[in-house]
């Protein structure tokens, strides 16, 4: 399911939590509700999404509850699905949805990460793409056929519409002793610099340097653990590049 349907489904089973609160607890419709809820979360963003699990918290059961602390866990309950609902809508209007108008006429967009191996941010970054819609391009994980590694590398550049530099700590500059990126990934980024210039995003871990020559660029810091920071600034490229708009929904 497109993520812009997904939203616009969201916005109206929203609108629906208004009745849900003047029926009593245990009802067939709050069930009804919460299963084309899931439904649609499931379909869109799939099961082990943040959007999927945050609107489906575990529940303890606790017995003998009089009607009236049933009736205020319901009502809380259908409280923090409206609050969920919300922030997976202002989460979308803020980082926008895929347009059509990758490369390859009316794909979605493809996206290259140069990086410096399998690591928690690589995935992070990863399932990131794939839930707006963009599809990374990990070279490694594409078939070759028969290509060298540097024109495989030059073949899913020319595939893809922008490339993300993930730059992880990797060697030791031997003249300074600081950190810098692994060698791969500053010969992708020449290649980068050839064949997508202008539609470069480049991320540093905390603790390396970029080398002199890219140290001029403009790039977001992250760590291992707060990626998810470095996002923003991810999106708000992919706006400017036009490889996802902005999504606006009425309220």
């Amino acid at each position: 399911m497109e993520i812009q349907k997904a939203l616009e489904l969201l916005r109206q089973y929203q609108d629906e939590i208004k009745h849900l609160k003047t029926l009593p607890p245990h009802n067939n419709e709050y069930r009804l509700w919460q299963d084309k809820v899931n439904v649609v979360l499931a379909a869109a963003f799939g099961k082990d999404s943040d959007e999927y699990k945050n609107l489906n918290p575990k529940i303890y059961v606790t017995w003998l509850k009089s009607e009236a602390e049933e009736q205020e866990e319901y009502l809380r309950d259908l409280e923090e699905r409206e609050l969920g609902i919300t922030k997976i809508l202002q989460k979308y209007e803020i980082l926008g949805i895929p347009t059509t108008s990758g490369v390859g006429g009316g794909n979605l967009p493809s996206v290259f990460i140069a990086h410096g191996g399998k690591t928690a941010a690589r995935d992070k970054l990863e399932d990131f793409l794939t839930v707006l819609g963009v599809t990374p391009i990990i070279v490694e994980e594409q078939p070759s056929q028969g290509r060298s590694k540097d024109k495989n590398v030059e073949y899913y550049l020319k595939q893809c519409d922008c490339a993300i530099i993930l730059a992880t700590k990797g060697d030791v500059d031997g003249r300074t002793g600081e950190f810098i990126p692994r060698g791969n990934i500053l010969i992708e980024i020449g290649r980068c610099q050839e064949i997508l210039p202008d539609r470069m995003i480049y991320l540093l871990e905390e603790g390396a340097k970029f080398p002199t020559n890219i140290d001029e660029k403009v790039w977001e810091r992250f760590t291992q653990e707060s990626i998810d920071k470095a996002f923003i600034k991810v999106a708000k490229e992919l706006r400017a590049f036009g490889l996802i708009r902005a999504t606006k929904l009425g309220g």
